[in-house]
């Protein structure tokens, strides 16, 4: 057992060469090679090179994502980030999602503890730069690892658990888990040491001292430190080392590479043909880009909607609706029905011709005795607009009218794209862990915790102004919203697709409502989540069974 969890934390490592990825085990970065700088720097590469691997990357955006409302599977698939997605857990857990969560980011961090023990800080400038950088990757890793397995920060962090932080290199060394609290204040003493250390200024794929303040400003955030968190997003925006792109660049904000994105403060770089994985990659579950991708995970409607409200707002750009060829128009409705005591939500639809400025119905086989009218009918709604709507089944229902679009075992497809598209190639992106927006926003609901109401809308309208919609003003915020409901909204159209919606519902001790179409509705009535409370165990992840197993001190499993 102990043999097996030696070599699992001292597997191999990819070490970035000059122009080469080479394999180099763990158990060879010694003393004697990482007391130079190039050693040092060698090890450190292998870390950021290691973050790209598929069964790192995966899980670090599926865990965070698909847990959240922003999305919507189509259909049931083989892939088993449907347990993420369904909050069906399994104790055995996959390879693919959170197993090879939990020892690749294990393996990661024994190599960074042998770099901080090997290398001696104050030798030099670049010395102290790269063991910076260590700092911060350490603290990265734990933050994220935490979100996964542990309860998220708001609810009792002194006795809930987190995992285990393991600060050494021993191969001896098998650390309980920690409280979250524990690893929590680990992850800042990690950050703030990197930040300390690293005064070298590198592009925006190597960690510097503004990474590390970013991560800190998200850290406190997640904490309720509002006004460490304000302090920290503010280091940042004040560095004016990062320029949001504008309203014409956002649209291409992914498929840019980080070092000529001035947004980016960082990001997992992967290289042109030798880091993309094709059908295997993440943005292959969102879209089919040229012939590629499964394209089985939608924008969700919830979404969409919010989206919508603006028909100009410049992130529309990261959601490509698929329309069939022959320009065919047709009407598009939510029905909710009974089956088995759960309330489901299925897409109804049929093609319209207009008729002499009417919509005419083109109705199927039995139509007569589901939809009462022809044609849709027309009404003003409270702002002078027209709405349509027709009356199915006996019910008012109000519908969209638009080009009719492709679907796939009843949902129509909206791609996301915000995971592909770099250099041209498919479904290639590097991911953004930091970008300059989220300091915005970050700072505006600390602002509104505070009581800087009027702060949290200014920085809102940064955010709203580059999007291209309309500002908020105090006086025009609508029925019912509060200043903290705009800011968490803006927060949500921004960073979709980013892995931060599912932590931002639950951190916030908000009710996950997945009250739309999607195949979370699958599945026993008794099995069936379409509202998720932040208390829920299944909120955070078992941890591997094999890991539990194959551990030589006891490891307590989540409820």
């Amino acid at each position: 057992m102990k043999k097996y969890i030696v070599s699992l934390m001292t597997a191999m490592v990819l070490v970035l060469g000059a122009c080469e990825l080479d394999r180099e085990p763990f158990d060879s970065v010694t003393s004697e090679n990482i007391k130079g700088i190039a050693g040092l720097e060698s090890a450190t590469r292998g870390v950021y090179s290691y973050m790209k691997n598929e069964y790192f990357v995966k899980p670090y955006h599926y865990i965070p994502e698909f847990g959240g409302d922003n999305i919507s599977l189509s259909g049931t698939t083989s892939d088993p980030l449907m347990t993420l997605y369904n909050y069906n857990r399994i104790v055995s857990g996959n390879w693919h999602l959170e197993i090879g969560l939990w020892p690749y980011t294990y393996q990661m961090v024994v190599t960074i503890n042998r770099s901080l023990e090997m290398a001696e800080e104050g030798t030099s400038s670049e010395v102290d730069q790269v063991l910076g950088e260590n700092y911060y990757l350490r603290g990265f890793l734990y933050f994220n690892l935490v979100q996964a397995f542990g309860r998220p920060y708001t609810q009792s962090p002194q006795t809930n658990l987190g995992v285990p932080l393991k600060l050494t290199s021993d191969e001896n060394d098998f650390p309980p888990r920690a409280t979250v609290a524990e690893v929590y204040e680990q992850v800042i003493e990690d950050l703030q040491k990197g930040a300390s250390l690293m005064n070298v200024p590198k592009e925006n794929i190597y960690a510097t001292k503004e990474a590390a303040w970013a991560l800190l400003s998200r850290v406190y955030l997640y904490m309720e430190d509002w006004e460490k968190a304000e302090a920290y997003s503010d280091s940042v925006i004040n560095s004016n080392r990062f320029a949001l792109l504008d309203n014409q660049q956002l649209g291409r904000y992914f498929t840019m590479v980080p070092e000529d994105n001035s947004e980016t403060i960082l990001a997992i770089r992967t290289l042109k043909d030798k880091d993309h994985l094709g059908w295997w990659s993440v943005g292959s579950m969102y879209a089919n880009v040229n012939g590629i991708g499964w394209g089985e995970m939608y924008a969700s409607k919830p979404y969409r909607d919010l989206l919508g409200k603006h028909p100009e707002d410049a992130r529309h750009a990261f959601v490509e609706p698929q329309y069939t060829e022959d320009n065919k128009m047709w009407f598009l409705f939510v029905e909710d029905y009974d089956d088995d005591g759960i309330t489901k939500y299925m897409f109804r639809n049929r093609e319209v011709v207009n008729d002499n400025g009417q919509w005419l119905i083109v109705k199927e086989e039995g139509d007569d005795e589901v939809i009462s009218e022809d044609y849709v009918q027309e009404e003003l709604n409270g702002e002078g607009e027209t709405s349509y709507y027709i009356t199915w089944r006996g019910e008012k229902e109000y519908v969209e009218i638009g080009r009719k679009m492709e679907m796939r075992q009843g949902y129509p497809k909206y791609y996301v794209l915000k995971c592909s598209g770099q250099e041209d190639q498919a479904h290639l992106w590097s991911p953004v862990i930091s970008r300059l927006a989220e300091m915005y926003l970050n700072r505006a609901e600390a602002r509104y915790h505070q009581g800087n109401e009027q702060g949290a809308i200014d920085d809102v309208n940064i955010i709203r102004r580059r999007a291209g919609i309309p500002e908020w003003t105090m006086a025009g915020l609508p029925d019912g919203k509060s200043v903290l409901d705009i800011v968490l909204e803006e927060r949500r159209l921004e960073l979709a697709f980013e892995g931060h919606r599912k932590n931002d519902i639950f951190r916030k001790g908000r009710t996950l409502d997945r009250r739309y179409p999607g195949t979370h509705d699958r599945g026993a009535s008794n099995m069936v989540k379409m509202m998720v409370e932040s208390t829920d165990p299944a909120v955070i992840q078992y941890i591997p069974q094999q890991e539990i197993d194959r551990y030589p001190s006891a490891l307590q499993q989540n409820p």
